[in-house]
């Protein structure tokens, strides 16, 4: 199995790096010098550098000697877990000026870190290359004409993986492949301790990987090939709207042939076929166009990821994406792909009806192991809302119901608003968009730290492991309001 130039994220610490000019746009990155080629017992054939010595994020003394690994995915289907390391989660974020800073809260404190870009052909990974021109409209690389810039970029068939399973077999694959390298990189890391925390579409990879992680698990022997994931935390983070956009969404979600009967079909559909891809497709196009879609009708352009600002602004900046596109950038980290966005792997996943693919029975599953869950979500953000979330936690476990909202206090400050019974939790951050960690980040750092050590998501201060049926206490619902001020979007070109 091939795995791409990888960047070891989690020994890194962010350090101002000396800019260097972009690179042209009409050129194909140089081919990548003095990289180190290593082999896992299993096999795997590991191509690395580290990109700290080189001045991108520089290491700090004693973050490579931390046990704990976390994998950290972003969504889409098609975006890149780079967008955790450089926006929310990592030891450096990229400035205005294409400078690396230190990040002030970074889960790089606690844990070491590794973002996955997956499926292949998100980000920097890759099966296969070719040079030639980008085309914006197939997604496809062909001959550059005159006129064209010119680049490298990944070749791409997304319809060899285009479901959250097919997704999580790749992504236990390559875990096995690091692990059984791990030891090569850093022996100090020799702990098996894991943490999966996963955002957006991150609702469907987080409970299909780690589901499917655990079948595995219980595969290896004491004499099989194979590195047992020892899982300590498991977080995810999946309407503020008026009652005009309510009513017509209530009434299309439960009409006849409406959003929730062609959930229930594609729930029915349980064998894999392409019966079951179209009409989970189907369930994708009339939930979103019928529901979802409305927001953007009536929405006034309000952004979809934080809805206190306007659409295109409601964002985190990604000055992060031009970096990455700098020559002496490109050589630090080991890798002679322009780094690009592409739509072909969010298409292949919605025409094989995985959007529509429940994973409640996943999570289900899930609770019943000896691993602390948390659902993490903005109250700004629409298109993850936390009144979807909130459903999923209620749904999801009979006792966590009866367990009342309690304030969520880090160092004294009140950010939002924790229902846990045992190892469960659901927190509705204040203040925050789509990226929790961006907006909120030392809420978002306390929730992670907490959950990976077995302590109550809300102070912190109680032990779970020692109190098992541990149950917050206050109001059944979350009373947190305050009204929007007025927002003058522009309209949509």
């Amino acid at each position: 199995m091939h795995l791409a130039p990888f960047i070891p994220a989690a020994l890194l610490v962010a350090f101002p790096f000396a800019h260097a000019g972009v690179i042209n746009a009409r050129q194909a990155p140089a081919p990548v010098q003095n990289f180190t080629t290593i082999k896992s017992p299993s096999g795997a054939t590991i191509r690395y550098k580290e990109p700290g010595k080189h001045g991108v994020c520089e290491t700090t003394p004693g973050v490579n000697s931390y046990n704990p690994l976390t994998l950290w995915l972003n969504g889409g289907p098609g975006s890149d877990s780079l967008i955790g390391a450089f926006e929310e989660i990592g030891p450096c974020y990229v400035d205005e000026h294409l400078k690396t800073q230190k990040r002030a809260v970074s889960w790089s404190n606690s844990s070491n870190l590794l973002f996955l870009s997956q499926p292949v052909g998100t980000g920097f990974s890759y099966s296969s290359t070719k040079v030639g021109y980008l085309d914006p409209t197939y997604l496809d690389v062909s001959p550059a004409e005159a006129g064209e810039a010119t680049g490298r970029y990944s070749i791409i068939d997304p319809t060899k993986l285009d479901t959250s399973k097919l997704a999580a077999v790749a992504c236990w694959e390559l875990l096995q492949g690091f692990y059984g390298a791990l030891s090569q990189f850093d022996k100090q890391v020799a702990s098996t301790d894991f943490s999966l925390w996963a955002e957006s579409f991150g609702g469907h990879w987080g409970p299909a990987f780690a589901s499917y992680f655990y079948e595995q698990n219980q595969k290896l022997t004491s004499t099989s090939p194979g590195r047992k994931l020892n899982f300590k935390s498991f977080g995810i983070g999946l309407k503020l709207i008026n009652d005009t956009i309510y009513d017509h969404g209530k009434f299309n979600m439960y009409r006849d042939g409406g959003c929730q009967q062609a959930q229930d079909y594609c729930a029915y559909l349980t064998k894999d076929s392409i019966v079951k891809s179209s009409g989970c497709a189907a369930a994708q196009y009339i939930c979103q166009n019928d529901v979802e879609d409305l927001y953007y009708t009536f929405g006034g352009n309000r952004g979809v990821y934080d809805i206190r600002a306007c659409n295109g602004k409601d964002v985190p900046p990604a000055q992060w994406r031009d970096y990455l596109n700098q020559a002496s950038v490109q050589q630090a980290i080991g890798t002679d792909l322009n780094y690009t966005s592409s739509n072909l792997i969010y298409t292949a996943f919605s025409l094989s009806g995985d959007f529509a693919v429940g994973y409640i029975d996943d999570l289900q599953e899930l609770l019943g192991y000896d691993i602390q869950i948390s659902l993490v979500y903005g109250d700004a953000d629409y298109i993850c809302n936390w009144q979807g979330g909130e459903d999923i936690s209620t749904s999801a476990k009979a006792a966590f119901k009866d367990a009342g909202y309690t304030k969520l206090v880090v160092n004294g400050k009140e950010y939002g608003e924790t229902r846990q019974y045992g190892k469960f939790s659901f927190t509705r951050v204040w203040e925050s968009g789509h990226e929790v960690p961006y907006f909120q980040p030392e809420a978002a750092f306390a929730i992670f730290n907490r959950s990976q050590h077995g302590l109550d998501v809300a102070t912190g201060k109680v032990s779970i492991l020692e109190n098992p049926s541990y149950s917050t206490k206050g109001t059944p619902n979350t009373v947190h309001s305050r009204q929007l001020p007025p927002l003058s979007c522009p309209a949509s070109s």
